[in-house]
């Protein structure tokens, strides 16, 4: 697919444990398709494992290696049950059992290529959790290459975890100083009460999703030239249906708790840049020698904003999922439906990038909703 000279392009991934597979299907859809090979990518929990594996393998390889991270983590809670009731579909009450049942085995048993249960989870340290994220980090050391991820040949790489004594964001950055290793992806994936935070640097670190669960704000706030291109995969949706039971009214909580924070950012910067544009349209009306005053000259170059394009990818979970657990729903059959989702999305995105920008929309920036509707 042909893109402009001079664009940088940038994926931001956000977190919701086994919902990821959302965000493998669209990146292997981008690489099918000859989309743009990003510069930078940024991630909080599972979005961060996304990013790293995409960052710590050479172009050409890493859907590959995205693939096999999911396959590995398919976890038929009932193989057994397939030889009488045969594979579940896509959709179905026996669809949501099984969701269910791979939710509640995990839950007791643990994931044995993710996570396993601490056995005395209250005394094994100040701050500990139900899971262990061992697993994880066994994967990260065969399926990620952290001498790539930390070179100049690989895409820059943000992650983002949470001090859970003062509630700062923790931002780590390859560009910016930091070796990123397995520890900071560990970190960044420590959900509490879960998954046992990680110290690092005498900082006890939580997963990034309680400061910033999709850090898009990350890309459209630094200070880069040239026109720029940002892909948000989000795995909770804004729009859903109205829900009709206990468990989807939680369900649906969750989902508009973290798609709002990314809503916030971008509406906000959608706000900014109007205001950008306000401050340009006055630097025509002043006379020459105000606007080379240096005070006011300090403001006027606020009014030079960086030409931006946001595709906003979210994932709209089915009426099969398992609620307010879908995020601990490791079935193949519902991680096959979270990637084929990806796919479809990013296709749609990829027909979007070219299109003209809409007039009502603030200058320079452009953002383009690609909705997710659950099928």
């Amino acid at each position: 697919m042909p893109d402009r000279v001079g664009r940088t392009h940038a994926m931001v991934f956000s977190g919701g444990v086994a919902l990821g597979a959302y965000h493998a299907g669209a990146y292997a859809c981008l690489e099918e398709q000859g989309g743009p090979d990003p510069d930078w990518v940024a991630g909080a929990s599972v979005g961060a494992v996304t990013a790293a594996i995409i960052a710590g393998n050479p172009a050409g390889r890493r859907s590959e290696h995205l693939r096999r991270f999911w396959d590995e983590m398919a976890y038929d809670p009932a193989p057994w049950a397939s030889l009488w009731l045969g594979q579940p579909g896509p959709r179905g009450p026996w669809r949501k059992a099984q969701g269910w049942a791979a939710v509640l085995q995990l839950r007791l048993s643990g994931h044995p290529r993710l996570f396993v249960p601490h056995l005395l989870p209250w005394s094994e340290s100040r701050a500990p959790g139900l899971y262990d994220l061992k697993p994880l980090r066994r994967r990260l050391e065969k399926l990620v290459d952290f001498d790539l991820l930390n070179s100049a040949r690989a895409p820059r790489l943000s992650t983002v975890a949470t001090d859970l004594s003062s509630g700062e964001r923790v931002i780590c950055d390859t560009r910016h100083g930091t070796r990123i290793g397995q520890e900071h992806i560990l970190a960044s994936c420590a959900l509490p009460p879960d998954f046992a935070p990680i110290e690092i640097d005498g900082r006890l670190l939580g997963d990034g999703g309680l400061s910033t669960n999709a850090p898009v704000d990350l890309v459209l706030d630094d200070p880069g030239r040239g026109e720029r291109v940002c892909f948000v995969l989000d795995l909770f949706s804004k729009r859903g249906r109205r829900p009709a039971s206990l468990a989807e009214t939680t369900a649906r909580a969750v989902d508009l708790v973290f798609s709002g924070q990314t809503g916030l950012i971008l509406d906000g910067r959608q706000r900014e840049h109007r205001l950008r544009a306000l401050i340009a349209g006055l630097e025509s009306q002043l006379p020459d020698e105000l606007r080379q005053d240096p005070a006011v000259a300090s403001v006027l170059q606020e009014g030079r904003p960086q030409a931006t394009t946001v595709l906003h990818l979210s994932y709209g979970a089915p009426t099969e999922a398992a609620d307010m657990q879908k995020t601990f729903d490791f079935s193949p059959s519902a991680l096959t439906q979270r990637w084929q989702a990806g796919a479809r999305d990013m296709r749609a995105a990829l027909q979007e990038l070219p299109a003209a920008p809409d007039p009502s929309e603030a200058p320079g920036f452009h953002l383009r909703r690609i909705p997710g509707d659950a099928t």
